[in-house]
Formats: C-alpha cells, structure tokens, sequence
C-alpha cells in the first residue's frame, strides 16, 4: 500500500526542490533530511538510496527507490516513523501561509465559478449580451 507521507517525503528528498520555499520551510525540510540521514546511517538500503545518482530518466527512480526504503526503515522503526512524520507535518505547516488561498468548488454547477484572491480594478460577472433572456 502506498503512503502517501512517505511518497511526498521521499520526492521532497529525491527532487532536493528547495525553490520558492520560505526560510521557515526550508529549515523544516532540512530538520527531515537530517533526521533521515541519521537513520541512514544505520539502514544500508535508505543509505544507498539517498546516495544513489539520478538515472538519466529524471527523479523517479530514485524517489521510488527511497520510498522503499523510507518504508523499510519506518516499519522496522517505530519511533523513526512517528518523529518522520511529525517533522513532516512540520514543514508542510510552514509551506502553507496563513494568507494562502484555497479554491474550493463543491457540489452542482451550472454555470460560470470565478475564483480569486487580489483583484484591483472592477469585475463583472455575468452572461455574454447575446444570452441575456428577453424581457
């Protein structure tokens, strides 16, 4: 069964994708690569995976081969898997600010949904002039 935790962190690690992300979240990526490595030292498999180069397909390889071997580790390791989480849930709070946006669309929809966050200037929402019911 695949974990999606596990799946999200072993991406994070593979992609090293450090871009756009704030100082706070940085550091919360960096308190999981540490904590990682730890364990790495003691887990062959999580030790090769990390170290392993990028194949020349791109990242998913690797991200599949530590995701395996992030598995392996947490299941051996119950207090490995418990702290990886909670510094997970660390840094994905700190990707998500506190004036982010969420569009959210629910339910039946019949016609047009406009979403938006800072609009400067007018808006007007409504039918095209040639659909406008005759009065």
């Amino acid at each position: 069964m695949d974990d999606p935790i596990l799946t999200a962190v072993a991406v994070a690690l593979s992609t090293r994708a450090v871009e756009g992300l704030t100082d706070a979240a940085r550091e919360a990526l960096a308190s999981v690569m540490r904590l990682v490595r730890r364990k790495a030292a003691e887990h062959r498999a999580l030790r090769a995976a990390l170290t392993a180069e990028p194949t020349s397909g791109g990242s998913d390889d690797r991200a599949v081969g530590l995701r395996r071997a992030l598995v392996d580790a947490a299941d051996r390791d119950p207090d490995f898997d418990q702290e990886l989480r909670r510094r997970w849930e660390t840094f994905h709070q700190t990707t998500v600010r506190a004036d982010a946006v969420t569009n959210t669309v629910s339910g039946q929809v019949t016609g047009p949904v406009v979403q938006a966050r800072d609009i400067s200037g007018g808006v007007h929402v409504g039918l095209p002039a040639q659909q406008h019911p005759r009065q």
